[in-house]
């Protein structure tokens, strides 16, 4: 008897482990259909509020010889997922983004199809899962609603509102209409309707001006949302996408009668803030919207004369934010542009040489330097390097150092690019440092030049492959 029930209390704890392995199991398979046969590539990747923590869930599935693709994997709650799909490699590729809805206990199947040279398309007539196929729908609707879009742009404001109205009559029809019980996709689903809205609305009448050197006239009662703009920006699943800051960013500036995308200074922020307390409570999309407003002015800033009175009012803004370390962070990125004036002394930056030696900029002091900054994945960066090396040739033993500054994560794979286009003379590794933030620098290649007082002469001075740094040169030397 006592051997009895010691089996079947085995048996019962092997089934519950297997129930709670399932329970937290789910899954994805399919098949893709090319026309010829392509490289494939397919990413899920977990839709994560903007301000959470952690990384987000992130798998590669393995495509066979047959072009079946499928894998299992933990998963402990529900949730919304990219599922990316790339065809081919290097510059002959296409990927297909797609939102799928993924839930312990369940595998999303599906297949793809190519339907022209540019697209292939989950096949959503042969879904069963109706919460996804409301997802892919909508998905493939907006895909070539805008893709029309660019293929013939709209010239004018009533095309623009034309398109928006078949957007808006779709999904409000698909919502009707649709079968689905799962009451967060449901919401989700309006929630991303409203977002591509919103992005259709403020990028409709770019496609015409990027075409051509015209700007749309577009009055202010186009910027009218259909919906109540709180429905979006307070739902915190508007947090899953990445567009709902630049979104409401822009929401503000046309309240204030603002282009979308201008670039503001503190006396419009403030305004913009505001309105930004008045209209929104989800504290979180403020804050993170408030951030970027802050970052875009820092981006463009160039010290003036009222560099102080401009530092105590981004201060004053920048209170407004929740958390004590973006402030923080965000008034010494401030501090930092003192460095990117004129006359500005270098920054003290530790960087390192080859040999591992600590070197400043300093150092360099008593002649003109003009210093390079780039990196070795930077493709512009790396078409500079054989004209800055003849430039270095050109004026040897003259007044002047040419000093290159790497701003490569690792130091092994700036030491492999130095040997791989042999480039010698000063050589700094400045991945550790904090030179890109003190120097304000957004892109790369960035060249400045400094006199030989170390005080900064040009913050954005003629690339090696110029015309007019030659001249330059030999004016400063000379002198």
């Amino acid at each position: 008897m006592i051997r009895k029930r010691w089996i079947i209390m085995v048996v019962a704890a092997l089934y519950g482990v297997a129930a709670g392995h399932a329970q937290y199991t789910a899954g994805i398979k399919g098949l893709i259909t090319l026309k010829e046969k392509h490289p494939v590539n397919i990413q899920l990747l977990e839709m994560r509020p903007q301000d959470a923590t952690g990384e987000p869930l992130s798998l590669v599935l393995e495509v066979g010889e047959d072009m079946t693709f499928g894998k299992e994997f933990h998963l402990e709650r529900p949730g919304f997922f990219y599922l990316i799909t790339q065809i081919g490699e290097h510059g002959d590729k296409y990927i297909s983004q797609h939102i799928c809805y993924i839930c312990p206990g369940h595998t999303l199947e599906l297949n793809y199809s190519e339907t022209d040279e540019y697209s292939f398309v989950p096949e959503t007539d042969r879904m069963t899962d109706s919460a996804n196929k409301l997802l892919f729908e909508s998905d493939l609707f907006y895909h070539r609603l805008s893709r029309t879009a660019w293929e013939n742009p709209p010239k004018d404001v009533e095309s623009c509102q034309t398109i928006l109205r078949q957007w808006q009559t779709y999904y409000t029809e698909s919502l009707q209409k649709c079968t689905v019980n799962n009451a967060e996709v449901k919401a989700f689903a309006k929630i991303q309707a409203y977002e591509r809205y919103l992005s259709l609305l403020y990028r409709l009448p770019l496609i015409e001006e990027q075409s051509n050197t015209g700007r749309m006239n577009v009055p202010e009662t186009y910027y009218t949302l259909p919906f109540d703009a709180s429905e979006f920006f307070d739902d915190e699943r508007a947090m899953l996408f990445a567009s709902s800051v630049s979104h409401l960013r822009n929401y503000l500036n046309t309240l204030n009668g603002f282009h979308p995308y201008a670039r503001l200074t503190l006396e419009q922020i403030e305004q913009n803030v505001k309105l930004l307390r008045k209209n929104v409570s989800n504290r979180a999309m403020s804050d993170k919207t408030l951030e970027s407003m802050l970052e875009i002015y820092l981006s463009g800033y160039r010290m003036r004369e009222s560099y102080e009175t401009d530092k105590a009012y981004f201060g004053k803004l920048a209170d407004h934010l929740s958390s004590k370390e973006q402030r923080d962070r965000l008034c010494t990125r401030f501090d930092y542009l003192r460095y990117t004036a004129v006359g500005a002394s270098a920054p003290d930056a530790t960087l390192k040489n080859e040999q591992g030696q600590s070197v400043t900029l300093k150092q360099f002091k008593g002649r003109y330097v003009y210093i390079d900054l780039w990196a070795s994945w930077c493709i512009p960066c790396r078409k500079e390097i054989p004209s800055l090396q003849k430039l270095e040739k050109e004026y040897e033993g003259k007044n002047i150092a040419f000093v290159s500054i790497s701003l490569d994560k690792k130091s092994s794979t700036w030491k492999n690019t130095l040997e791989t286009l042999q480039m010698h003379g000063h050589q700094l590794f400045g991945g550790e440092s904090t030179l890109t933030e003190q120097l304000n620098v957004t892109s790369i290649p960035h060249f400045l030049l400094y006199d030989p007082d170390g005080k900064l002469f040009l913050y954005k001075a003629p690339v090696p492959s110029s015309e007019q740094i030659r001249p330059l040169l030999d004016k400063l030397l000379s002198q």
